[in-house]
């Protein structure tokens, strides 16, 4: 038998074929409680709480935060003041102002749904219910405020640290320009300084009193009961800079003393001033 005839014979319908399809597959079905675990999944993603809220504000920059900051501590207080007012606890959302001052900033949405207002969309009014707890607004309040000191508290630490970057910075650079200036004169006045610190503290205590009694005014005219050298550093052409503190009774003043001594060991004091 040829190819096409087997082909042919292959083909030709059978008295038991049947053209009737096969019945569909019943539909799968999966847990009873699949469309209430991405209603959970849904709630968590949406949901914010007073622990995160301040992680959310401190993504707004510090003029943004300073206008919600004052905007919404206006808008709560006034609630809190008139807690029967209708008009204080009625928003609405399309106010150019409120959005712009307030409902775009990080966190805001977040905060005004914690303290009880509510989204009326067909209305398009947040509205904080008459039944809803006022001590939340007191929170929120209290939220921004802290939110606010910790802001101000980083704002001055990083001030300070710029202030003594730049500072050792100075330092630094007037250290370089002195030893440039004459290296071999100030390697011999940083060795003969050093020496001379050992064992020099009463000459050098004698040296501060003696320059401190005929220049009171350095003092104050304060009746000074001790004086004590807590550390030396080297100074410029050969000087010793000295931390002197003076003690009255139980109350104590911080001075700068500058100082040198000569090839015959005495000290003199060229200058002191308050620290």
């Amino acid at each position: 038998m040829s190819a096409h005839a087997k082909l042919a014979a292959a083909l030709k319908r059978r008295p038991d074929d049947d053209d009737t399809l096969p019945p569909p597959l019943p539909p799968s079905q999966g847990p009873a409680d699949r469309d209430v675990l991405k209603l959970r999944k849904s709630n968590l993603l949406g949901t914010s709480t007073w622990e995160v809220l301040p992680e959310k504000l401190a993504f707004n920059g510090k003029n943004d935060f300073a206008e919600l900051h004052a905007t919404v501590g206006k808008m709560f207080n006034n609630v809190l003041a008139n807690p029967s007012e209708p008009k204080y606890r009625k928003i609405r959302g399309s106010n150019l102002n409120f959005q712009a001052k307030v409902f775009s900033c990080k966190g805001a949405p977040e905060l005004f749904a914690l303290v009880g207002f509510k989204d009326r969309v067909e209305d398009g009014f947040l509205i904080l219910p008459e039944a809803a707890d006022l001590a939340l607004l007191q929170r929120g309040l209290d939220t921004l405020a802290a939110h606010a000191n910790e802001r101000s508290e980083s704002e001055e630490k990083k001030r300070k640290l710029e202030l003594e970057r730049a500072a050792k910075a100075r330092e630094e650079r007037a250290q370089k320009a002195r030893e440039a200036a004459n290296p071999a004169a100030y390697d011999a006045a940083v060795a003969g300084a050093q020496g001379a610190m050992v064992d020099e503290d009463e000459a050098m205590l004698e040296a501060v009193e003696e320059w401190v009694g005929a220049h009171p005014e350095v003092i104050s005219g304060r009746h000074i009961d001790t004086f004590e050298i807590e550390r030396q550093v080297v100074g410029p052409g050969g000087t010793v800079i000295a931390s002197v503190v003076a003690s009255q009774g139980t109350t104590y003043f911080d001075y700068v003393a500058h100082m040198k001594r000569s090839d015959a060991g005495v000290w003199s004091v060229q200058k002191v001033e308050a620290a």
